[in-house]
């Protein structure tokens, strides 16, 4: 399922039961309780996301309310309970990169998570400490450099990690809630923007 969000982008929801709606602070995306994942590791790329088409450099960034830590032992079809939301840079379903507000129900604990991979394989990763409060995320891509960066209230963005790529230019980039526990999660998005060019019209 596909639809147009205005000011955000075109919603993928590959299993048909995740409503993206806005309220009077932002975006809310509503993940059911099931297997909503986003590993290519494992071909499950099912998680809802909201994307746009940029080519070559970009930046985009959003901020990303808390997330509720799942009760332990929550989780679904052998995953462990989790779940996350934040920036999601998609080339298909073999290749992204993923930067997100993650909680752990098993572990007890919150904290920001990336995820790259290439080919099906994880090519890139890293944990963060985080506080249990909203926090802005952002990514910038300049040539083969991947640039990710977070910030509790924008006075000063911090740099957490930064990635070499082999992805191709033209790729989407957006916003993603990834649940795999057995409740319905709500996820919480604000202040989207992105800079960057949108692929050319090749027709």
């Amino acid at each position: 399922m596909s639809d147009e969000l205005p000011g955000w982008g075109t919603t993928i929801d590959p299993v048909g039961n995740c409503p993206a709606d806005f309220d009077e602070s932002g975006l809310v995306l509503t993940v059911p309780g099931g297997l909503h994942d986003m590993n290519p590791w494992l071909g499950s790329t099912h998680a809802p996301r909201i994307l746009n088409p940029v080519s070559g450099d970009f930046l985009f960034e959003v901020r990303v309310s808390d997330i509720a830590r799942p009760e332990p032992k929550s989780g679904v079809q052998g995953h462990q309970a989790y779940v996350a939301a934040g920036i999601l840079l998609w080339g298909d379903e073999d290749n992204l990169l993923r930067w997100t507000r993650s909680a752990s129900g098993d572990r007890g604990v919150i904290y920001l998570s990336c995820e790259q991979y290439e080919n099906k394989k994880i090519v890139g990763a890293g944990n963060f400490p985080l506080e249990d409060k909203p926090i802005w995320l952002r990514l910038e891509r300049r040539g083969d450099r991947l640039i990710l960066s977070a910030t509790y209230d924008k006075s000063g963005w911090r740099t957490l990690l930064e990635r070499r790529c082999k992805y191709p230019a033209d790729m989407k980039v957006g916003v993603f809630g990834l649940n795999v526990t057995k409740r319905d999660v709500e996820f919480r998005f604000e202040d989207s923007y992105l800079l960057g060019k949108a692929p050319s019209d090749k027709h």
